[in-house]
């Protein structure tokens, strides 16, 4: 997927990068959904956070000699 930055050069967007943006909205979503207080919502972001990324990069790792 390619974007146009403001100054009108031409920019690829990385998979890896727009998984982790995913990751990070949605462990922050999950944080304030389910926790109360800060230090409950920092532990469930770390734990989501870690296991979105680490989980797709060893799928992604498993997948990868099949077409």
């Amino acid at each position: 997927m390619s974007t146009i930055s403001p100054v009108g050069t031409r920019t690829e967007m990385d998979h890896f990068v727009l998984l982790m943006w995913h990751a990070f909205l949605v462990a922050v979503f999950f944080a304030f959904l389910w926790r109360s207080d800060a230090r409950g919502r920092k532990i469930l972001f770390a734990k989501t956070f870690v296991m979105m990324a680490v989980g797709a990069f060893l799928l992604g790792w498993l997948m990868y000699p099949f077409p």
